[in-house]
């Protein structure tokens, strides 16, 4: 090949790079995302309430049977149970009216294949996440320029608690997802409204409403979305015809998605019409009811070495603090000093957007007794990358060099956290060691080290261990032997979860076990003492 042949090929080859830059680093961004979600989504065990979302969304999809996980709406369990199908598992065949014991006989006591249902299961999870990542980029994008976009998509990619829940089958990245994508269509209305946005939005309006209840929060937003508009038009009669339509259209994506999920309990010819039409109306509000009860009674909660059934207020503010990354807390500083030091030009209906939500979702959250983990306050984080976003079109060559960095240090953070993203805590907590004296339930241990324990087991020759864990069915499938924790010391190896050293169940007396240090942890929950090495009188 001749050198001015390879001369115009390099020159054409720069040009297209330069012309679609940001293109290309957004895809690499996508890309390895993508690899850390689906490598985590084979090394993490079944987490304790995707057991339940995804055999619910089984029996909804494939039986037509809405008969668990009412206290969550179809739509995400759906999504599990649809891709569930390609792993071809088999359903138990008496049906046990817990879920919780249903779910153990559909996964480790009919002959499936466990980690093959959970990884499909948790496929379509990852896709949304990486649209979330795609959603914050655009949104940034739109407002503040193409080197935000790209920002704001790395934040979102590489965060540890995005990835930490996006590569799971549970609720909270879906309703992330269409909670801001809800928010993206009213926006995109509030400037140009018209009928086809309008359909659009009622019909995601309706998703989100059926991704998860606390996503009833944004029924005022979009309501004064509307409002805002409508004080600012002269077609008021128009816009309030749209605001009809969108929630015309919501309650019927609700009414379908529900009697889909639910329609072997249709199929009742006594039923009048009446009676047929209202009943995923019915089946919605006992859900909602449910989950108004869970709040009202509240949820045994560990923070800071204490336990409460009605949690704290100030439970989320605290978590995000341990949980955030240093480079977002320390960019979303910045962010806010900066916006009302330069008081930037945009549009008052666009800052509400992104601030007035999630401090809304965070507010009520914080009103609630379910003080849970990080997960329940996700939608804070895509919001706080598109504001975070703005700084990269600042002028001043310490703050966009600053910006860079931080943005870089997020992304070694996201991949050097590898694989254990529910177990992240910045370096104010403590890292993992310290963090896990502060918190508990899914901000650190969610049942996602059995198969790590496995290994653990099969390389160190231990053939029987006395455990008090989440879930002992799972022991079982992967072929681990054990025995029930006694109340008084043996000799043996005993392997406690860390959820259950700090919330102590009446079955299994672990004092006799925490008077000596533990000789292992598997993964960063699984803690191991090994009483056959050592008696209990040596430690004494």
């Amino acid at each position: 090949m001749r050198a001015s042949e390879l001369q115009d090929r390099s020159g054409f080859v720069l040009k297209l790079v330069k012309k679609y830059w940001q293109v290309l680093i957004l895809a690499v961004i996508i890309a390895i995302s993508f690899g850390l979600m689906i490598f985590s989504a084979r090394s993490d065990s079944l987490t304790n309430d995707e057991k339940v979302h995804i055999v619910a969304g089984y029996l909804h999809v494939w039986k037509g049977e809405y008969t668990f996980n009412v206290e969550h709406p179809p739509l995400l369990n759906d999504l599990a149970g649809l891709f569930a199908k390609i792993a071809n598992p088999q359903l138990p065949q008496v049906s046990e009216p817990n879920q919780w014991k249903y779910a153990d006989d559909f996964f480790y006591f009919s002959g499936n294949n466990v980690d093959k249902i959970v990884f499909w299961a948790r496929l379509p999870f990852i896709l949304l996440t990486l649209g979330l990542a795609y959603l914050v980029f655009l949104w940034s994008n739109v407002l503040f320029g193409q080197k935000a976009g790209l920002a704001a998509a790395a934040l979102t990619a590489f965060s540890p608690n995005i990835l930490a829940h996006g590569h799971l089958a549970t609720t909270d990245i879906g309703l992330t997802f269409f909670f801001v994508l809800t928010l993206w269509l009213l926006r995109k209305y509030y400037f140009k409204p018209d009928w086809l946005t309008v359909i659009f939005l009622g019909l995601i309006l309706g998703l989100v409403l059926t991704a998860k209840f606390s996503a009833i929060v944004i029924f005022p937003i979009v309501m004064m979305g509307f409002v805002f508009l409508g004080f600012r038009s002269s077609r008021k009669f128009a816009i309030l015809a749209h605001f009809l339509a969108t929630l015309m259209i919501a309650l019927i994506v609700i009414w379908v998605i529900y009697v889909f999920s639910m329609r072997s309990e249709l199929t009742d010819f006594q039923l009048n019409f009446w009676q047929w039409f209202n009943l995923p109306f019915k089946k919605f509000m006992l859900g909602l009811n449910s989950i108004f009860a869970h709040n009202t009674a509240g949820h045994l909660t560990y923070l800071n070495g204490q336990l409460s059934s009605q949690g704290w207020w100030y439970y989320f503010p605290l978590v995000l603090w341990y949980k955030m990354t240093l480079p977002e807390i320390i960019l979303l500083v910045l962010a806010t000093f900066l916006a009302f030091w330069e008081r930037k030009k945009l549009a008052f209906f666009d800052y509400f957007l992104i601030i007035f939500p999630p401090l809304l979702f965070l507010g009520v959250s914080m009103l609630g007794h379910l003080d849970i983990g990080i997960r329940h306050i996700l939608i804070f984080f895509p919001f706080a990358y598109i504001f975070i976003s703005q700084l990269a079109q600042n002028n001043n060559l310490f703050v966009k060099s600053a910006v860079l960095v931080l943005v870089l240090g997020q992304a070694i953070i996201g991949i050097s956290s590898f694989p254990n993203y529910i177990a992240y805590f910045n370096q104010i907590a403590g890292g993992i060691e310290g963090g896990r004296k502060h918190l508990a339930d899914s901000n650190l241990d969610w049942d996602q080290d059995t198969k790590r324990l496995k290994l653990y087991l099969q390389k160190n020759n231990i053939n029987k261990i006395y455990p008090s864990l989440w879930d002992h069915s799972s022991l079982t499938y992967y072929g681990i032997k054990y025995e029930d924790l006694p109340k008084e010391p043996i000799r043996g190896v005993v392997v406690i979860s860390d959820q259950w050293l700090k919330i102590k169940r009446p079955a299994f007396d672990t004092d006799w076990v925490i008077r000596f240090p533990p000789d292992d942890i598997v993964g960063t929950t699984l803690y191991v003492w090994r009483f056959d090495i050592k008696s209990v009188e040596s430690r004494q």
